[in-house]
This record gives C-alpha cells, sequence and structure tokens, in this order.
C-alpha cells in the first residue's frame, strides 16, 4: 500500500512539474504587445516590418511556451512556417475543425486549464492566419452560429483589425470554418 502512494504521489508531482503555468502578467503584456503591433510601420511590400516578432511570441507571452520561435532561422515561425511545425511536431495535437462546436468547447476548455490552444487557418493556397486561444469563455457568435472561444489574433499586414480577448469569429470569416484546426500542446 505505502508503494502504491509513494507511486501516486510520485506521479502527481511530476504531472504537476511538467503542467503548463500561465504567465501571471498575460493581459497586460499581451495588450502592450498589441499597442506596439498596431504601431506597426509597413515596408514597400505592404507587410510591417519588425512586428511577426510581436506576432509570433504571443504564444510565449501567455502561455510561456516558445515553439514558435525557430533557433535555426533565428525568428519567429511565419504562419505557414507555424502550420507546418503543428503538423510535424509531436508536442502538439489537432484538436479538430472549427466548424464543430466539441472542438471550439475542449480548444477553450484546455485554454482555461493553462494548456496552450492555437486555432490555425490555411487555405488551398497556403494563405493563412494563426490565433491564439485565451483563457476565458465561450461567447455566441452571430455569424458562425456557434460558441467562440476568446482569441488573440495579430494580423499582418493589417496590424489595426489586431485583437486580444475577443471572440474566434472576430479573427476568421465563416466561409473560412472548414479550414481552420485547433492545436493543443501536450503537457
Amino acid at each position: 500500500m505505502k508503494t502504491f502512494a509513494t507511486l501516486a504521489l510520485s506521479f502527481t508531482l511530476l504531472s504537476a512539474l511538467s503542467a503548463q503555468s500561465l504567465n501571471p502578467n498575460w493581459k497586460k503584456e499581451l495588450n502592450t504587445s498589441l499597442e506596439e503591433f498596431k504601431g506597426c510601420a509597413p515596408n514597400n511590400t505592404g507587410t510591417p516590418t519588425n512586428c511577426t516578432k510581436l506576432q509570433g511570441e504571443t504564444l510565449n507571452t501567455v502561455y510561456k511556451v516558445n515553439d514558435f520561435f525557430s533557433p535555426k532561422a533565428g525568428r519567429y515561425m511565419t504562419v505557414n512556417e507555424v502550420a507546418g511545425f503543428l503538423k510535424q511536431n509531436g508536442s502538439w495535437t489537432a484538436l479538430g475543425p472549427a466548424y464543430l462546436q466539441e472542438t471550439l468547447t475542449q480548444a477553450q476548455q484546455a485554454a482555461n486549464e493553462n494548456k496552450a490552444v492555437v486555432a490555425i487557418y490555411q487555405n488551398a493556397s497556403a494563405v493563412g492566419h494563426v490565433a491564439l486561444v485565451l483563457p476565458g469563455a465561450l461567447e455566441p457568435s452571430g455569424s458562425w452560429g456557434l460558441n467562440v472561444p476568446n482569441t488573440a489574433s495579430f494580423f499582418l499586414p493589417e496590424p489595426g483589425r489586431s485583437f486580444v480577448a475577443k471572440g474566434l469569429s472576430f479573427a476568421f470569416t465563416k466561409i473560412m470554418l472548414k479550414d481552420i484546426t485547433f492545436y493543443v500542446r501536450k503537457y
């Protein structure tokens, strides 16, 4: 009996050590990043300069996970690189498509358990966008007809459209639903 209790306690401690912790200042830091991001000036291609860093580091700002930084490239990943990374990396699991209420509910629940969750859109032309699911509550979306998770979204090349703490349907239109997949980080 002592051995079982010792094993159970060890497992609990190990689980706690590997569990994700939330940055206690994430709201303030994410809003500061949002204001800085909204001030990004576009370069001659229309893409804001030096702002991909702010877009990529939101995961680290909230969940203390720096998975979207590429040490090899020495920078944060692009949306297409993030999409490939999520599909191939064993630390992330696909939750499912955004058009299922069950997936939306699971995504919000995981974020509320301090697990990193992202919604990624990628169409057939490989054009994409990533939104970060934040702790909070599901909210009804009139345009989607579903209850959607609380999110942050930093738009390139339109920084003014970016937001923190709004429903996922502010980041993606209903027509995009079939091409949005949620991923949750394993701990």
